[in-house]
């Protein structure tokens, strides 16, 4: 019986240094599989989608054995998984909004993402950033947190500064930088189109490779933002495959951070990933959301949620979204880093 007392002490011992952080002013306990949403104090990249409580901060818990705590009064965001996993797992996600001004002046939004993953018993953390354009910002302004997860001694491990998800907006990497050359934007639009259309290729310039093309069409909107554009109650968001080759673990993931992994149309999808010139879309039609894939088109009450998540959180939905608030004269290059 020591093996299991020593386990029960260690759960017990876990279970109230996590406790212990709850206690704290402004602290929230995330449990389960599932995408909660937080506030940002520093503003969301379209506000009018995250709604009056600039709920756009995000963070995710892929499996059961995941827990975190978000102290917001002390930006910190704390993991705590026992589990070993016999290859390298992503377990959970954060995501920062924030913006920069960009060299032109002009006020950009900007997206850091970090992925918190598990090999074994030991933790890990990978990150990027997201904005509509390259280059270097300055004015960074993101909410000061910090990634932090508990050993099984139940001692603190910092796996990400404030500092350095401010550094890594402000001034990419060269591993960054050069995947944001590898990481091709087309605008689609002509004639003065005011609808966001955008084709993403991967590789270097006349050699790039179109991958994926999405749009975002709503007949009343001209001269409307999204949110606008939204509730007129007649929109569409569609992703097309431009390609075979999209990773079938990134699918996945997307559904699940966006709500759509339980829809029975998508099971296929699901399962196997995108085909090449497969679409998928999410709408309204007079108010009332749908979802459409392979030629079947069903209601769905949870298409503004989803679509609304898809635009701020990710990086075509943020390139897609900016498009649509930016005049066709302006060609700058996104950054998918």
């Amino acid at each position: 019986m020591p093996i299991r007392s020593s386990f029960i002490a260690r759960q017990l011992t876990l279970g109230l240094a996590l406790a212990g952080a709850f206690t704290l002013a402004s602290a929230a306990d995330f449990v389960g599989r599932g995408v909660f949403n937080f506030k940002s104090d520093a503003g969301c990249p379209f506000a009018a989608l995250a709604g009056p409580g600039n709920d756009c901060n995000r963070l995710a818990l892929d499996d059961p054995d995941t827990r975190a705590a978000l102290d917001s009064a002390a930006h910190t965001i704390r993991f705590v998984n026992t589990r070993s996993y016999n290859e390298k797992t992503i377990v959970g996600d954060v995501l920062l909004q924030g913006s920069g001004q960009a060299r032109s002046g002009q006020r950009v939004p900007l997206t850091f993402h970090a992925l918190v993953s598990r090999s074994g018993s030991e933790w890990s953390v990978s990150s990027h950033a997201h904005s509509p354009m390259g280059g270097e910002f300055s004015d960074i302004r993101i909410d000061p947190y910090q990634i932090v997860v508990v050993n099984e001694t139940t001692t603190d491990h910092v796996l990400l500064t404030a500092d350095q998800v401010v550094e890594a907006l402000a001034k990419p990497s060269l591993t960054a930088r050069l995947a944001n050359v590898l990481v091709q934007v087309e605008d689609n639009r002509t004639n003065g189109a005011r609808d966001a259309d955008i084709t993403i290729g991967l590789g270097l310039s006349k050699a790039s490779k179109s991958v994926a093309r999405a749009r975002f069409h709503a007949p009343a909107a001209r001269g409307m933002q999204l949110a606008e554009a939204m509730q007129q109650g007649n929109w569409t968001l569609e992703l097309q495959a431009l390609s075979g080759q999209i990773p079938h673990q990134v699918v996945q993931r997307d559904m699940f951070l966006y709500g759509l992994e339980s829809q029975s149309l998508l099971q296929p999808l699901l399962q196997r990933g995108f085909r090449k010139n497969e679409k998928l879309a999410l709408g309204a039609a007079n108010g009332k959301g749908y979802v459409r894939y392979d030629g079947q088109q069903r209601e769905f009450a949870g298409a503004d949620a989803a679509a609304r998540a898809f635009l701020q959180d990710s990086f075509i939905g943020l390139v897609l979204g900016w498009q649509q608030q930016t005049p066709q004269t302006t060609k700058a290059k996104a950054d998918g880093r």
